[in-house]
This record gives C-alpha cells, structure tokens and sequence, in this order.
C-alpha cells in the first residue's frame, strides 16, 4: 500500500500532525458551486459524493469515490485495465518463479527483484511526485503532450479514456472532470504495479528465507513466531486504521494534483505515532524477519525502511510544509501591555502602563546559546571552556600506561560522579529554585544590582552555561567509558549475533537522537534550558504538539536510549550497570523536579493521558468483550491474584526500563557563515548551432526605465528595476534576461565565439527573470505556451515593426543587494547566447552625511529596510495578528528580507552586522541606535 502521510490543514497545525486536508469549507459556499446530484442506479458508475476538489487554477469539481485496489485487480468478475492484467501477470511469474528456483537461488533473485521495486518506489515515485509537487510536471507533461486531447491525440486519449472509464465505471465522463483528477487517476494505477510487486516480492524474498528451530529450543522458537505475528497483525491494522483516516486521496498522494475541500479527522493510529505510514506502519518488516529467523531478511528489512524514511525527509516533508505549511514570520515584535502601580507613591494613582515585548525578551535571554555544540563561538568565554573541558576528557584514552582495570575504574567514577552531579546536584537546585527562588536569591545576596531584575537574567545565564556543559559531559563521560569498555564479538557466537548487537545499538542511539531532536522543535531553548523556573514574563502555554502529542514525557521511555545502545555496542555489563544508574537517576529527577514544578505552573492543563494510551485504552475497550466470558473461570481468578501479588513488586522494575534521560543529544551543527563568495566561472552555455547566427539580432533591445525616484539610471538598494525589452513576435519563450555586476566581466575573456557572438560565461546568481515569467517554475521552463509575457502580462504587440515589446521588473530576490555597476543581458532561449545588452546603470544607497548622527542614519535606514521588506505580506491580511503600535517594529518574514537590511547597512554605514542582530533588533529606532554606537566606537579606536 502507498505510505502517505496525513497533512495539516491550512486553517489549523493540528497539534504538529501531519495531516492532509482542505481548504475551509467556507469556500464551497462562496463558490456556488452546484449541488451533487443523486447517485446513479448503475452499480458499475462512479459515485458521486458531497466533497469537493480545487485544481490549481481554482476549478472546482465533485471529487469521485476511487474503486478499491486489492478489490479491481483480484476480483475476477470486474474489467480489467491494462496494467491491471500487467500486474496480475507480474504477481504470476513472481508466484511461478518462487516455486520452480531451488531456495539458494530464490533468495537471490528475489533480492534483486525486491530492490528493484523498492528503488522504483522510493526513488522512481519520489522522484516523479517531488517534480509533480513543486511544477505539476505529470499535469504539464500530460497536458503539453495531449494524450487527453481528442483533437491533438485521438487514439492516444481513446485508449486513455478507456483505462479511465474500466477503472472508474462505464458511466465516468472523461472530458468532464480536469485534467488534474484524470492524471492523478493514471498515475494512481502505476503505483498500484509498483506496491503490489513490491509487497509480493519482500515477501517471497522472506519465505525464501524461511528457517526452522535450528539451534535454538522451542520455547525461544515459539515466542520468535509469536511476537512475530503480532508485528504483523499490528501493521495490518496500522494500514486499514491509516486508510480509514486519509482515504484514497492521501494514500495516493492527491495533494500533489488537487486540493480536497474536507476536513478530515485524524484519530486512532495517528494519535499513536507521528508520521505512522512511515514509522510503526513498517512493524511487519520486523515481524517477517522474526518469522524467518534470518539476519538476511532483517537487514534487507532495515534498508528498506530506511529508504521509506528517506522518502519522507526528501518528498513528503517538504511537499507538506509547501502546501499546508503555514507562514509564520521569522521575527515579530508585538508589544503587550500590563498594569504596574507605582510603589514608591503613598498617594492613589492609576496604574501607568509599561510595554513588555516577547520578541526582546526571547532575544534578551537567548543570544545563540551552545546547545550541546551547536551554536559554538570560540570567542565566547564559556564556549571556550566546554571545547577545553571536552578535551581533557577524551584525553584519558590516549594514556596507555594506565592498566585496563584501573582505567576503567577511574572513567566508571567519572561518568557516574558527572551523572549524579548533573542529576541530583543541579536537580537539588532546580527543585530549590522552583519553591523559593534559591538560586536567584543566591545572586541577589552576592553580587550588587542597579536593577534587582537583573539579578533573574544573570541567574538564568549562568544556569545556561552550568546545564549545558553538565549535560554535554555526562555524554561525554560515558562515551569514553564505552570505548575502553568495548568488548569484540566472542567468535564462539553466531555472527549474525553479534551484528544484531550492533544494529540494535545503532537504532537505539538513532532513537535517541531523534527523540532530542524532535523534543527541542517543540521545547525551543526555552523549554530545554528550564527556563520556566527562571523567568516569569515569557510567554508560558502547554502545547502538546510534535513527539509531545503522543507522549506526555519521551524522556521516560526514549531519553536514554543512547546509554543502552552504547551498552549493546560495547558489550560490557559494566556500562549496562552504569546504564541502568542513570536511568534511575534520572527517573528521579522528572518525579521529584520537573513534575511537581509543571503542576505547579500549569495545574489542570498538565495532562494526565497520552494520546497513546488513550488508543490502547480504545482498543481494549472495543475488544473488551472477548475476556468476558473467560472472567468467571477459575483459572483466570487464579492468575489474576498472582498477577495482582507480583504487579506491586514489578511495578519499580518496569519503571526503571521505561525512563530515560531526558534527550539532548545534537549533531555538530556549525555556526559559521559564509564570509565569500567566489567569483563563478563555470561555463553555463551551450552552442545553439546556426540558429543563432539565422536570428535578426536587431530586433531585439533590453534598456532600462529610469527610476522614479532619480529620474536616471541610477536606482537605490533595494528598489524595483523596470527593464524594457523588444523581441521579434517569433521570439523563443525561453528568452531570459540576466542583470551581471561589470566586475564579473573584468577578469573574464572576451565571451565571443569564432563568429562573434556574445556568451555569457559567468552566472547570474539568481538575478534574471525570464520573459514569459509566469511559464518559468525555478531554474526550468515549465513548457506552456499560454503565459502572458513581460511581469504581470505587461506587453504589447507592434504590428508594424512585427514586434512584441513588453516590461520585465526585477524585485525581491531577483536583485542584487549591494551597490556597484550592473548591465542586463537578454539571452536566447534558455542557452546564454547573448542578443542584447543594455547599458550599464548603478544601484546606489543613500549614506549619512553625517555618520554620527542619529536623526541622518535613521533616515537612511528607514529606506533601506522599506526596500528590504517590499515584499512582505499586505498589512490587511496579517494585521490582527502581527500588530505594534511601534511604527519602528519590524515583521520579518524570511531571512533573505533580514540578510537585504545587513547588506545594506554594511554598504551605506561600513558596519557590519550579521542578519541574526538585524532579527533580533526588528525595530528600526533600535539599529540606527546601534549603528551609530558602533560608528562611534571606531572612530575612538581609529582616534
């Protein structure tokens, strides 16, 4: 079956489930749209229902139910389509083969033949719907090319149309329904070959695996074939459950054709898992390896799911968050009033009013803290130290004259006397921070404060630095001792033990990791860091969203994974042990800390069940009445008392192996940024042969329109660039204009071929704009022939001179955010062959007069930042929400507007400041003041 994912829905983020859904049915009232009319009599007809569906271009239409898959290809009594019998053929020879190879050569050509499919799925379909999501390839290909065009390709859309009309019923129309639904209809039946061969061969591929006791006994046999079973079982219901839910359209990926206008409720296995399709829908896998009893099959099983996972990163991911995705800017200063009395006053007053802002307080108490060892500056003192610190704690491996049993006595006390520290130390003062306010009180009674305030921040900044170097050493600790407890595979053992040793090792660390990751999305530094115990005026609110919408807690049950996969890959029951004493450890510290303190804080939000339990619970309660009639017998009573006797004493056991520390294992990510950017000389053309040479190159012209602000050639940073351009009425529709810094052509040869035309040898770097800009989807040409031309249709036809002439305007990303000298080059049908040159103009930033002044900078940076957020959401539709009543404050809505302001303040006050201050200032007023602070400290030093 297809692995499709629910999406969100555009009017809601539904606790961060991804879950396809619709646009608000609001619109279906707008529209007008007819009502369905009653179903057909004729059973083999489409039916018709009440959900709508939205192409691109806005047509509405009534979205038909789909024939089951297994139900129209198996069931002998319903036609079959072509690729129907294909399918049924391909299921034949896989069935035939398997019974006529020998076992040895079974697993091998079913091995081939299974990857074969599995590549064709993920990479094949993948690649298809990630062209098909970003530019409607298979929509443009089917349209471009009129296989549903009875005019353009008759037998080609009768054949079509025929396959259509077999899979659909006799009665569906065809020409009725767009484009759009009959393609995804076609490529629906490529995926139903691809699955079902896919499914048959894994399994085929297994049953030739099959194995039967071997060595081990029957009782070791008996639980493999029953736990076996139940993964399997447990993924059927995944699947039917997951179907249930998304329906066909999400299951075959409609979303990447067509909007469905419903809303779809996303209960049962999605209140289980995140992303379960790709996750726990794979459990049958694993089920089948047991079953089989063959590391073989298990580890062909674990490529397969990891490919599926790759599925989801590469395609499913990003196609949800490009259609569902909703845009948020990046910073946002929205300011909140509170009422504060005057103390010092012994008379009435009314109460005055003080702005607090969550923007400057986020920004106030987070300033790229190194979390783990991201956001690293060697120049930042306490980042400093952690690298040393690490350091010296890896150096003990490379001491070799310490005995093996001393030394790993001595780096067993290491890491346990870091995990108490870290655990009952700083958790001891976190519960007293929590009830009294200890450790700022601490601060307040040792070092002196103008603003008692103060004393909160300083308090929260040092816990930062304590916490994270703690927590980064705990790991660091332990890794170390794994690596000198490592203990190789016992070559008396199966190998394949051994590497089951290993794998599960691995996932558990790979469990961990994202269990932390996944954590700290919905935690942010705020939530890691505690900073709730800390800080009353940031935004407080539980939101059970992400990995928290299925778990209360992960750190109980996946936190600390790793230690107990550093554990499988060492093979050491010393680090076992001193596995098992974290897990403790930190069991008391979400019981005795953090739990008393969440309810503390939130009281009655603090839910009680998970959304996992609560579908256990379902489950149970559904199948409740299968125990009945076994609850009266005597043997039952019997075994639920001696259940009931050994549940007290078991109780601490099994708490033990569910609680884990909490997760905050990141991979390295470097905080550096790019500091130059090489002057490309990478040949980006290719010839075009005697076409070029038969072209009227006279006929074609790129000029500028003069700025309405200079009424020249010389435009500010920023600000919209109009280009006029003429083409013969003939031209290509690949035609493109590129705008080049003169610069780039100073170091560069001529760029003339042996006839003397022009090449462009250099790249644009993103600054061009095709003329028929609307057909253009990225750096591709999307193949239509129907685009208006010039931006915005602004063209024209002159019919005297057999001429189009049309305006193109660069903006946004497609200008070049740094002054200097420019030219614009029109280039011939996607190749850069030149035609026309225009000439060159500048682009110009207004600079103070004077570099100190406040009032001049303000001035000149109020233009730059205009330019720079030009193209920012209309004010009305994003006012309510995203509202100061500073004029100053900023709504940044990606980094490029933030990384435009920092280019230009670089270029007009030779400051230089990274796109990160530009975002966590957001206010105007705030970095003039800033800039001229910064002007003033180098002329002091320059002085």
């Amino acid at each position: 079956m297809a692995d499709s994912t629910a999406c969100d829905s555009p009017t809601s983020h539904m606790n961060g489930l991804r879950q396809r859904s619709s646009a608000a049915t609001s619109e279906n009232k707008e529209s007008g749209a007819p009502q369905p009319p009653p179903p057909q009599s004729d059973s083999s007809a489409p039916r018709k229902n009440n959900v709508l569906g939205r192409t691109p271009d806005g047509r509405l239409f009534h979205v038909q139910e789909t024939p089951d898959m297994l139900s129209s290809i198996l069931r002998p009594d319903l036609p079959k389509t072509p690729l129907d019998l294909f399918t049924l053929f391909t299921l034949g020879v896989q069935i035939t083969i398997f019974f006529t190879l020998s076992r040895e050569h079974a697993r091998i050509f079913f091995l081939i033949y299974f990857a074969f499919w599995r590549i064709s799925y993920n990479a094949g379909l993948g690649y298809l719907l990630y062209k098909q999501s970003k530019t409607q390839w298979l929509v443009q290909l089917v349209d471009k090319r009129g296989w549903l065009d009875p005019k353009r390709c008759p037998s080609t859309c009768a054949w079509l149309s025929q396959q259509l009309t077999t899979k659909m019923g006799k009665t569906y129309q065809v020409k009725d329904m767009p484009i759009e639904y009959n393609t995804w209809l076609l490529f629906r039946s490529v995926v139903d070959v691809i699955l079902l061969n896919d499914f048959t061969a894994y399994l085929l591929f297994g049953l030739s695996n099959l194995h039967g006791l071997r060595d081990m006994g029957v009782f070791l046999f008996v639980v493999r074939w029953m736990a076996g079973w139940l993964l399997i079982l447990f993924n059927i219901w995944v699947k039917v459950d997951a179907h249930r839910v998304v329906k066909d359209y999400a299951w075959y990926w409609g979303d990447c054709f067509f909007l469905c206008l419903q809303s779809l409720v996303f209960d049962g296995v999605y209140e289980v898992a995140p992303d379960p399709m790709y996750s726990i829908g794979y459990a049958g896998y694993y089920g089948l390896s047991l079953l089989t009893g063959s590391y073989t099959v298990l580890f062909v099983s674990l490529a397969a799911h990891a490919s599926q996972l790759m599925f989801l990163v590469f395609f499913e991911n990003p196609h949800m968050d490009r259609v569902y995705g909703e845009r948020r800017p990046i910073a946002a200063r929205i300011s909140q009033k509170r009422n504060e009395m005057a103390q010092e006053s012994t008379s009435p007053s009314r109460p005055t009013m003080s702005t607090s802002n969550s923007h400057d307080l986020h920004h106030r108490l987070f300033r790229s803290d190194a979390v783990i060892f991201s956001n690293l500056d060697m120049l930042r003192a306490s980042d400093f130290l952690l690298v040393v610190l690490c350091m010296y704690a890896i150096f003990p491996l490379v001491l070799c004259n310490v005995s093996s049993n001393v030394g790993r006595i001595l780096l067993c006390c290491n890491a346990l006397g870091w995990r108490v520290y870290h655990t009952f130390a700083l958790g001891a003062a976190l519960r007293a921070q929590s009830q009294n306010a200890w450790i700022v009180r601490h601060f307040l009674k040792f070092y002196h404060f103008i603003n008692t305030r103060d004393a909160v921040y300083e308090a929260f900044e040092q816990w930062k630095t304590i916490y994270n170097t703690s927590l980064v050493m705990v790991y660091i600790s332990y890794t170390i001792l794994a690596i000198r407890c490592y203990t190789p595979i016992d070559q008396a053992l199966p190998a394949g033990t051994g590497l089951l040793r290993y794998v599960l090792g691995v996932l558990l660390i790979g469990l961990h990791l994202w269990s932390a990751r996944s954590s700290y999305r919905v935690l942010g530094p705020f939530g890691w860091l505690y900073g709730d115990f800390f800080i009353q005026d940031y935004p407080h609110r539980l939101s059970y969203t992400g990995i928290y919408r299925f778990l209360n807690n992960p750190e109980r049950t996946m936190g600390g994974a790793a230690f107990f996969g550093l554990a499988l890959l060492s093979g050491s029951p010393l680090l076992f042990a001193v596995a098992l004493f974290s897990t403790m450890s930190h069991w008391w510290f979400l019981s005795f800390v953090e739990e008393p303190h969440m309810r503390k804080l939130y009281g009655e939000e603090v839910r009680a069940e998970s959304s996992l339990t609560k579908q256990m619970k379902l489950v149970a309660q559904r199948n409740a009445y299968l125990f009945k009639s076994a609850s009266g017998s005597a043997t039952v009573n019997e075994v639920q008392d001696t259940l009931r006797r050994t549940q007290s004493q078991a109780k601490q056991a099994v708490g033990t192996f569910i609680s884990h520390q909490r997760p905050n294992v990141e991979r390295i990510v470097g905080n550096t940024e790019a500091l130059f950017i090489k002057q490309c000389d990478r040949l980006l053309s290719k010839r075009t042969g005697d076409e070029i040479r038969t072209l009227d190159r006279t006929k074609y012209s790129v000029e500028l329109v003069d700025s309405p602000n200079t009424h020249t050639n010389r435009y500010h940073l920023g600000e919209s660039i109009s280009v006029r351009w003429t083409a013969p009425r003939n031209h290509s529709r690949r035609d493109w204009i590129g705008m080049y810094p003169i610069a780039a052509f100073d170091k560069e040869p001529s760029g003339r071929d042996d006839a003397g035309l022009l090449v462009t040898h250099v790249s644009s770097r993103g600054k061009w704009i095709g003329i028929a800009e609307q057909e253009w989807v990225g750096d591709h040409h999307s193949g239509k022939q129907r685009g208006p031309l010039g931006t915005a249709g602004a063209s024209d036809v002159n019919h005297d001179a057999d001429q189009i002439e049309g305006i193109s305007v660069f903006q946004g990303t497609k200008l070049p955010w740094h002054t200097g000298r420019y030219e614009l080059r029109y280039h011939h049908d996607g190749s850069h062959d030149v035609l026309a040159m225009s000439h060159p103009f500048e682009i110009v930033v207004d600079r103070p007069n004077d570099p100190l002044s406040y009032s001049d900078t303000y001035a000149s940076l109020a233009k730059i930042v205009r330019f720079a957020l030009a193209d920012s959401p209309r004010p009305d539709q994003n006012a309510e929400t995203y509202h100061s009543e500073d004029p100053d404050d900023l709504v940044l809505w990606h980094h490029d507007q933030a990384r435009h302001i920092a280019n230009g303040i670089k270029d007009a006050f030779a400051v230089d400041f990274s796109p990160k201050v530009v975002v966590a200032d957001a206010n105007i007023a705030s970095l003039a003041s800033n800039i001229v602070a910064a002007r003033q400290l180098m002329c002091t030093r320059v002085s």
